[in-house]
């Protein structure tokens, strides 16, 4: 047997050689046309940044390689015409977003004087803002508004133009931004913008602003029996066209290609009883459990979305729901806590308002009447335990979500470990932004385009106001070292670890998703026993007292991208238990909430 082996592995060897020998002789040729089908493929999706970014990288690694044989400049030009025709059409269309994604991705990389522009950004922000409001869709006008008046000054007539729609649309928050502005001018402050700041909604008013979300499944069969299959949630109006905000998880069914069955959906206003309006899905975030749907009913009373951050833990507030499907419900409660990674992104607000399935998308209110957040889940094994997205993150999503379909957030592509203020890269999602620019776990990010970082929520922010594709500049230290890189950002996606588990090992995947690096352990071929090299404090691995240097053996290993977990089941000896032997299965979410 000893003797097979021996000349397996020469044989194996030769063909290894042979085969080296062969890549060298047409590296140039395979790797440039690789390069120039990703590039096309990139183009296609509008994203010219990335293509530039990995042309970049592929020059780079063909310098350090001491060889000059390959000309990139018609792959350049490629790109730099793409980038052109987006910004003209920007310019054309006054997409402000899209241009000055542009034009600070071309100052990163000191070329900017490769697009002629012909109006500013400022005109165009503003142009974006006049046609926003020329269509009626309020919310985004006045929120771009507030950003252009913090870049531009507006005259006094525009000023007093959005302080008359802030009142319009019952956005007191916005209304108290220009109004600050107001003073500084010394502009009249009228007497209607004080009567708004000033007036308390009622209950009953603000009732009418909600509704009824129905979503009608057809029939199910349960115990033998024919059931009525539907999906009971709560809304709010932020539109007087009749947009509303509910949760996602609400209208899956609706939006999610993935199910096949009947879906039908309907809202039932505050004062109708069993009359049912039908609606349609806008846009929704599965990342947040945010949905924008639109109905035919201008609404009696309108929510606004701020972006305060002024609640505190114990502060009184409201909910106001269809628990079970009884409309107007109104409960109280108080803030638990402000800060709960409870989703794949942002944070979430604990609550101790009575929450039943149905309230759901439901609005939640101070003592003033502003909306602090939205309703979204509760933990049905403790009573008093719910959660509700706070409005700023609303604020930052709903003028995405009225563009349509679904929303995509920008990508780095690192799954962070955070502790004591500092976040540290613990993994890299195969062939994703911050894996091509060469950032390595164990790196510490400490700013995004000069703004300091100390937290994954904070860095996560700073993504959410970036597109995709836009060129950023990410400072980081590596063994001390500071140092910096530029990277295209990527497209996340609900679903952005499954690529991480297609592709990689078992043994690399331990650690982003259990919190510990694992190593093969003795001389054994297609060995399965492993030692601990390292444990994360605070993860999986930490919290089930596992220790540097346990020895462990796989017994199973598998993941379900349906249910959206991942199992791993070891025999391990652990160091704290006097080395005892024990059997433990691991099961965690594959939807990590510390992914940049």
């Amino acid at each position: 047997m000893k003797n097979i082996l021996i000349i397996f592995f020469i044989t194996f060897s030769l063909l290894s050689c042979k085969s080296t020998q062969n890549n060298i002789n047409d590296f140039s040729t395979s790797k440039l046309s690789s390069l120039s089908v990703d590039v096309d493929k990139m183009l296609k999706n509008n994203a010219p940044f990335a293509a530039y970014m990995t042309i970049a990288g592929f020059e780079k690694a063909n310098a350090d390689g001491g060889s000059d044989d390959y000309d990139f400049k018609e792959l350049k030009e490629k790109v730099f015409e793409k980038i052109k025709k987006l910004y003209e059409t920007a310019e054309e269309d006054n997409d402000y977003y899209t241009a000055e994604y542009i034009v600070s991705s071309l100052k990163k990389i000191n070329m900017q004087n490769s697009i002629t522009p012909h109006k500013s950004l400022n005109t165009i922000l503003f142009n974006n803002i006049e046609k926003d409001f020329n269509e009626k869709n309020y919310f985004t006008a006045m929120k771009n508004f507030i950003l252009y008046m913090q870049k531009a000054r507006p005259t006094d007539d525009i000023l007093i133009k959005y302080a008359d729609l802030a009142v319009e649309i019952n956005n007191n928050y916005y209304l108290y931004m220009i109004l600050e502005e107001f003073n500084k001018r010394k502009i009249n402050i009228e007497k209607k913008y004080i009567d708004a700041v000033q007036k308390s909604d009622s209950p009953q008013d603000m009732i009418k602003g909600t509704v009824t979300v129905w979503v009608n499944k057809g029939i199910k069969v349960q115990y033998g029996m024919g059931m009525p299959d539907r999906v009971i949630g709560s809304g709010f109006f932020i539109d007087p066209r009749g947009y509303l905000i509910t949760n996602y998880h609400v209208i899956e069914s609706e939006v999610n290609p993935e199910y096949e069955g009947y879906s039908r959906l309907y809202i039932r206003l505050s004062d109708s009883i069993g009359t049912r309006v039908p609606a349609k899905v806008i846009g929704w975030d599965p990342m947040f459990d945010i949905a924008l749907l639109k109905t035919e009913y201008i609404p009696e009373y309108l929510f606004s979305p701020s972006e305060s951050k002024r609640f505190q833990i114990g502060d009184r507030i409201y909910a106001i729901g269809s628990p079970g499907g009884l409309e107007n419900t109104l409960t109280s409660g108080i803030i638990s806590s402000k800060s709960r990674k409870f989703l794949q992104m942002g944070d979430a607000m604990q609550v101790d308002v009575p929450i039943n399935p149905g309230n759901s998308g439901g609005p939640l209110l101070n003592l003033n009447g502003e909306l602090v957040g939205v309703v979204f889940a509760g933990i049905a094994q403790f009573e008093g335990v719910n959660f509700a997205i706070p409005s700023h993150w609303i604020t930052d999503i709903v003028p995405t979500l009225y563009k349509g379909g679904e929303v995509y957030h920008s990508l780095i592509g690192s799954i962070m470990y955070e502790k004591n203020g500092v976040i540290e890269i613990l993994y890299n999602l195969p062939g994703e932004a911050s894996a091509k620019a060469g950032l390595q776990k164990g790196d510490i990010i400490k700013s995004i385009n000069g703004e300091k970082v100390a937290g994954v929520i904070e860095a996560q922010k700073i993504l959410m106001s970036l597109k995709n594709d836009t060129i950023i500049d990410i400072e980081y230290t590596r063994e001390g070292i500071a140092d910096n890189v530029l990277l295209a950002l990527g497209t996340r996606k609900q679903k952005s670890f499954d690529i991480a588990l297609r592709r990689d090992t078992m043994k690399n995947l331990v650690l982003p998703l259990f919190g510990m690096e694992i190593e093969p352990f003795g001389n054994y071929l297609f060995s399965e026993r492993y030692i601990i090299n390292n444990i994360y404090e605070g993860l999986l691995g930490d919290e089930i007292g596992l220790s540097v240097n346990d020895p462990l053996a796989v017994k199973g290993w598998r993941y379900n991208l349906k249910e959206r977990y991942a199992l791993l089941r070891i025999e391990v000896k652990k160091r704290k238990a006097g080395f005892m032997q024990s059997n433990i299965q691991l099961i965690t979410s594959i939807d990590s909430n510390n992914l940049l």
